[in-house]
């Protein structure tokens, strides 16, 4: 076999080929260099280049891999501030525990820093009282591991805990592995995961305590743009040949934007969270009274476009076109209303159009209204435009009565 063919096959089978590094034939293989080269580039390079392009957005601005790269900054000098106290202030016995602790208490949140501190200590507490009553009792190192991993282990799922259960058993195994367990070497553990908690939970509160509100600004104005651009797309499409097959594609969106809608809650919670005892106070907005109408109209989104594919696959006759074409453009002013609405809630020094846009929609509503009292359109679709008028006021008055706020 060739050596260019083994190359290709396998980077290491040149060596064997050639018996060994020393023979000048080996550095001679073309075959040899492809299969490196192929390897740097593949397995080396392009695996870092997320990397370095999340570094290079770190540093071009704000946004999430900034608020990482400081997140682990502030993890690594909070280890080392509790590092210098324990070792070089204190000159404590155990003072690799106190960076440890500290390095993870660095958390997204501060109030998720204290919560957990105050976790991780007391399952640490737990863990050495569980320790010292073992070796009490039975008078045996392996004896008391066995006793106190049964009682400690099940924490480690223990809902309250969170993640932090783990941290009993594992101490209960740190003291008794180590040597019988002495009150000062409890102590000792006690008051350096103390510090290193305190250390923690102080970095992250008062270093560039993290606040999450720009994702759930994001969020909500993604759902709106979403909602705004699907109204207008079944808008264009009822204008033009549209089915069954149009209306479930349309519903698939709703569904998508309904999907877009949890997730909004999401980054939403997560901000009110990074908010809770963070000294940190940056402008507030209410973002709840700005999600939850975009959550109504997604749902009765939703439900225009079941009426629709229930219009389009049904035995009975389909709406008129007329009426259609009206309901276009009554759905092309609620696209409007949801734009003026994005703009009212989440623009930092908004204008005010949206009692303008609601008004506008209304009228092409009532005129709707009024060509359909007016027995305009043929009667024999009356329950496909009832149906689909029901919607598109419940639509509405989910963003209308924002108007008046």
């Amino acid at each position: 076999m060739r050596l260019s063919t083994l190359a290709r096959q396998r980077p290491w089978r040149p060596l064997r080929a050639l018996g060994s590094w020393r023979s000048p034939g080996l550095w001679r293989s073309p075959g040899l260099w492809r299969s490196l080269g192929s390897w740097r580039s593949l397995g080396s390079w392009r695996s870092l280049r997320p990397s370095l392009r999340s570094l290079r957005r770190a540093f071009e601005g704000p946004g999430r891999d900034r608020d990482l790269l400081i997140q682990a900054m502030k993890s690594a000098g909070a280890a080392l501030l509790a590092w210098l106290i324990a070792y070089e202030w204190l000159n404590a016995p155990m003072s690799f525990l106190a960076p440890w602790v500290a390095l993870v208490m660095v958390h997204a949140t501060v109030y998720q820093s204290v919560i957990k501190g105050m976790q991780q200590v007391l399952t640490v507490v737990i863990g050495l009282l569980a320790a010292a009553g073992g070796h009490l009792v039975t008078g045996d190192r392996t004896l008391a591991l066995a006793l106190v991993l049964a009682v400690t282990a099940p924490l480690m799922y223990w809902d309250r805990m969170g993640d932090q259960g783990i941290y009993a058993p594992l101490t209960a195994v740190f003291v008794l592995t180590t040597g019988a367990p002495e009150p000062a070497e409890l102590l000792s553990r006690l008051a350096e995961t103390g510090l290193g908690v305190l250390v923690g939970v102080v970095v992250n509160a008062v270093v560039f305590p993290p606040v999450h509100l720009r994702s759930a600004w994001a969020s909500i104005r993604a759902v709106a743009d979403e909602l705004a651009e699907l109204l207008k797309e079944i808008a264009d499409g009822l204008r033009g040949a549209w089915g069954a097959e149009e209306a479930r594609s349309w519903l698939r969106e709703a569904e998508h934007t309904g999907r877009l809608v949890q997730d909004a809650w999401s980054a939403v919670g997560w901000g009110y969270e990074s908010m809770r005892l963070n000294p940190r106070r940056p402008r507030w907005r209410d973002f709840h009274s700005a999600l939850l109408p975009l959550e109504i109209v997604t749902k009765q989104t939703q439900g225009i476009c079941r009426t629709l594919i229930d219009a389009a696959e049904s035995d009975m006759p389909g709406p008129d076109p007329r009426f259609v074409a009206f309901y276009a453009e009554v759905l092309d002013h609620a696209a409007a209303v949801v734009r003026a609405f994005e703009t009212e809630r989440l623009d930092p020094d908004p204008p005010d159009p949206l009692l303008g846009a609601v008004e506008e929609a209304r009228l092409r509503q009532s005129g709707l209204h009024e060509r359909l009292r007016s027995a305009e359109f043929d009667v024999d679709g009356s329950l496909i435009y009832g149906a689909l008028l029901i919607e598109v006021d419940r639509l509405l008055s989910g963003l209308g009565q924002e108007s008046h706020v």
